[in-house]
């Protein structure tokens, strides 16, 4: 009985408008072209490791590889093609 009590589940239930969205827009501004969403999305930052302007920079830089990372295994994995060079045409002449 005390089993079924520890392996009970633990529900949370969200509103839609707690859903939380972090985006990027393409150069027109019409549409995302990347998004961070979600339900109790937090961001967090250790302030008490960033004291410089020198600190959120490179804060933000190494989020930025993380972010290039993920997005770079996303193309090769659903785009390989585009890391091929163009296969050579014969000559119309």
């Amino acid at each position: 009985m005390e089993e079924q009590k520890e392996q009970q589940i633990e529900r949370v239930s969200f509103r839609t408008e707690d859903r939380m969205t972090y985006g990027v827009l393409n150069y027109d501004g019409n549409e995302l072209m990347a998004a961070i969403t979600g339900y109790d999305l937090n961001v967090v930052f250790n302030m008490r490791l960033i004291n410089s302007l020198a600190d959120a920079e490179a804060c933000a830089d190494a989020l930025a590889d993380v972010f290039y990372q993920t997005l770079m295994e996303q193309l090769i994995s659903r785009k390989a093609d585009f890391i091929q060079p163009p296969k050579e045409q014969s000559s119309i002449l």
